[in-house]
């Protein structure tokens, strides 16, 4: 198995294998190992990320949403995962940009590229994570003040039902509440 990296500039934190460096520049017999979003060629190799029950209970509520509807959290087979460093800090391994978002930072998160509603989402899993508090039902899919209007996700009806319920029965949601 390949050493996991990441790039060294903050502003692209993105994360891969050497044999990804490799695949994307030996071309033209010129050998370049750089970062295939922003082409810095420094990097670091990341440890193995700590696992415990919670982070595998957020990265299952992550891939429930990202199965159904819209399919927040997935771009071409690629689904965005939560991790803790040794410190016991969050990070959010975003399905798109491939960058490594720190999770506890208050200001704009670099490599987010998803709206402010499921940043609060992942801020709570987060805080499930480090915590142990549990997500309320009602913060997948939110509806709207009239729920003829839709949900705030963009969803059908089906589509928010059915993420309700498959989230429903992780144990990273509060059970039995409904506002």
């Amino acid at each position: 198995m390949s050493q996991r990296i990441e790039c060294s500039r903050r502003t692209c934190r993105w994360t891969g294998t050497e044999s990804q460096l490799e695949e994307v520049y030996a071309t033209n017999g010129l050998y370049n190992c750089v970062c295939p979003k922003c082409g810095c060629k420094s990097y670091y190799q990341l440890p193995e990320p700590k696992t415990n029950k919670r982070v595998k209970n957020a990265n299952e509520l992550i891939k429930v949403i990202s199965e159904h509807g819209r399919k927040f959290f997935e771009h071409k087979g690629v689904i965005a995962t939560l991790e803790l460093d040794k410190r016991g800090r969050v990070w959010l391994v975003d399905e798109y940009s491939k960058a490594r978002v720190y999770t506890h930072y208050s200001g704009k998160w670099s490599g987010f590229h998803h709206g402010g509603t499921l940043r609060d989402l992942v801020c709570a899993m987060r805080d499930y994570i480090t915590n142990g508090t549990l997500i309320p039902l009602d913060w997948i899919a939110p509806t709207r003040c009239n729920p003829e209007n839709g949900d705030i996700w963009g969803y059908g009806k089906e589509a928010a039902a059915a993420v309700r319920a498959a989230a429903a029965q992780l144990p990273i949601i509060k059970q039995g509440e409904q506002a």
